[in-house]
């Protein structure tokens, strides 16, 4: 195969994604090493190195140490591309827009449809929450998984199974982001609160509350992160 001397590694990232794409190399499949794909496509060996890391970067494939290099699942792409843009201001607003009007809905039909014992699931999920936050030593890591389940049962309890779809994608994007952004000082106390705040207006059936409560919410969370970026 012949390359343009200029980008040459990212050609050729481009006709092995282009592999990938037609299904010549599907998802979980090993792909040739360094060497042999060197060899196919008449390029050295240090050239497909870095077309691999490019490939690596967005996500296209993975590479398993003392195993070879894989194709990579879609979604595995999609957290990859994300987690790389997030840093980007933009983008961030795009997400969080989004974010709002779904989580605003995700609360009015998760009211409409919960019941008591659905409501008792969010309130131990709170309690977790504020207990971990009481010991000397915070595990970050339990606190993220519960905002996490926090988010995803309120979409679960919607009974909306598109929205539960989105909202499962759209929360774990960002799973990363979300267990250094709950290490700011003072977020996780005041994740915490607004929780609370959701959950107690949910009780009352005060819809507009609610909603109200969730947007400020993400609002929160989001000038959170804008204040705190470049530490992330």
């Amino acid at each position: 195969m012949e390359f343009n001397r200029k980008g040459i590694s990212e050609q050729v990232a481009d006709s092995i994604k282009k592999k990938i794409q037609n299904g010549e190399y599907k998802v979980g499949d090993k792909i040739p090493g360094e060497r042999e794909m060197g060899i196919e496509l008449s390029v050295s060996r240090n050239t497909v190195r870095e077309a691999y890391k490019i490939l690596e970067a967005y996500g296209y494939i993975t590479a398993k140490h003392g195993t070879g290099v894989f194709v990579a699942s879609p979604e595995h792409q999609i957290q990859k591309m994300t987690e790389a843009f997030f840093v980007s201001t933009d983008h961030m607003n795009d997400f969080f827009s989004v974010r709002k009007i779904l989580e605003e809905w995700t609360v009015k039909w998760s009211i409409e449809n919960s019941s008591e014992e659905q409501f008792q699931e969010l309130e131990q999920i709170i309690d977790e929450a504020n207990t971990i936050l009481k010991n000397q030593q915070i595990d970050y890591m339990r606190l993220a998984d519960l905002d996490h389940k926090f988010h995803l049962t309120l979409a679960n309890n919607s009974n909306n199974l598109v929205l539960i779809r989105i909202m499962n994608f759209l929360i774990d994007l960002l799973s990363e982001s979300r267990t250094k952004s709950i290490q700011i000082p003072g977020r996780a106390l005041q994740s915490v609160e607004e929780h609370t705040k959701i959950l107690q207006a949910m009780k009352q059936n005060n819809i507009n509350l609610a909603q109200k409560y969730m947007k400020e919410h993400i609002e929160s969370v989001e000038t959170s992160i804008k204040e705190n970026i470049d530490s992330l």
